[in-house]
């Protein structure tokens, strides 16, 4: 499969927030934990999702001097938008305090929230993430962190995403510094496949609070260069 990365560009937003139209509600590359915050069902649920999430998105892109968005296309099918990620590189290391603004949603009042978005949810679940990595992350230290990756469903399972995780190594090694990333349980063994590991126990959330029976789990894995391991470096 004909599959390259490239640099996300700004008009490319555009194509991302167009799934809704092409394609049954949720098979989109909306990004965790979004879905489970903002469910869908219908086209018209799944294109506000769509508009909110990238909207979000979008100011990113344009403010956030850390951020490297990349994008996987299928250069057959007039250059579909197949994954994305969204690197960041941290040459002081990460400070929850600057950064979490980013994450979170605070939508002015006049703005349009999609029917359902459980924003105190979405909000909790990545405050919680992020303010963990200082208790497993090199503090004050140059780093790489994978925060936001997914593929489209028709193409999950086809290369994708190993290439969006080898261009933030490729990066690390470059620069000598470790890449760190919070997966989802299920998605742990392609990013050992990588060279990634597990760091300390699962980051458990509790979602009981925020109106759903379930507990949020995420894995803390790091990646190491080789000049790194080599110069006995390796140390969370």
């Amino acid at each position: 499969m004909p599959l390259q990365v490239l640099p996300l560009q700004l008009e490319d937003f555009g194509q991302l927030v167009s799934h809704a139209v092409s394609y049954p509600p949720g098979d989109d590359l909306v990004g965790p934990p979004t879905p489970i915050c903002c469910p869908v069902k219908t086209r018209e649920e799944a294109q506000d999702r769509l508009s909110f999430h990238f909207d979000k998105q979008k100011s990113r892109f344009i403010g956030d001097p850390t951020v490297r968005y990349m994008k996987v296309i299928d250069t057959e099918k007039q250059d579909f938008i197949v994954s994305i990620a969204r690197w960041h590189y941290y040459p002081a290391g990460y400070n929850f305090d600057s950064e979490i603004h980013w994450e979170t949603h605070s939508p002015p009042p006049d703005q349009i929230i999609p029917h359902g978005f459980n924003i105190a949810l979405h909000n909790y679940i990545l405050t919680t993430r992020d303010a963990a990595r200082s208790l497993w992350t090199r503090p004050n230290a140059s780093c790489w962190i994978l925060m936001h990756m997914v593929t489209h469903p028709s193409y999950r399972g086809k290369g994708a995403a190993g290439l969006l995780i080898r261009w933030g190594i490729e990066q690390a090694e470059k620069d000598r510094v470790p890449a760190y990333l919070e997966a989802g349980v299920m998605g742990r063994p392609i990013y050992e496949r990588h060279g990634f590991v597990q760091v300390g126990d699962l980051l458990q959330v509790e979602l009981r609070d925020y109106g759903l029976d379930a507990t949020f789990t995420m894995c803390k894995m790091a990646y190491f260069p080789r000049t790194m391991m080599e110069e006995g470096t390796k140390s969370v």
